[in-house]
């Protein structure tokens, strides 16, 4: 019984990241944001929407979408699609590419897998302390978003926080 739960608990984990700290050395030549396009999805604006609504709720600011950052977004989700895992790779890499593209202050970033709409995502990472603390940071002033389809038409999705 112990054991399930503990695999239970470890497989929610990999679900559920946030980050907000350096890693990683050897970077593929193809992950790189230059020449990534920024576009929207729906999901996109109603994951933000949410996000503000919430923050605006606890008495905070709302936060702006920066292109710059939502590049650096979108270069991740579709890394995680192309790699079929969630994860927080080359987090320093993004964090100092946003820093040398707006001077941000601060970055931080929430990663998630496989939920199939807005609200589902929002609440999971609402019910995860890091990922709260990401979303709650009275210090942020903007963010990036991306939502990535694999094939199969699961989600992977990208937040990142700043404070300019």
């Amino acid at each position: 019984m112990m054991k399930n739960i503990i695999l239970i608990a470890v497989l929610f984990s990999t679900f559920l990241m946030s980050c907000s700290v350096e890693e990683e050395a050897n970077i593929p030549n193809e992950y790189s944001s230059q020449n990534t396009n920024v576009t929207y999805t729906q999901l996109d604006y109603e994951i933000a929407e949410l996000i503000n609504s919430y923050r605006i709720s606890q008495g905070l600011n709302a936060l702006n979408i920066l292109n710059e950052v939502s590049r650096e977004a979108i270069t991740h989700s579709q890394y995680m699609v192309n790699q079929g895992a969630l994860s927080h790779d080359y987090f320093y890499l993004r964090s100092q590419n946003i820093i040398d593209a707006v001077n941000a202050e601060n970055v931080s970033e929430n990663v998630g897998f496989g939920f199939t709409n807005a609200q589902s995502l929002v609440n999971a990472w609402l019910n995860s302390e890091g990922h709260r603390q990401n979303i709650e940071n009275p210090d942020f002033t903007d963010f990036g978003i991306s939502t990535q389809q694999d094939e199969e038409g699961k989600n992977y999705f990208t937040n990142i926080f700043v404070k300019l």
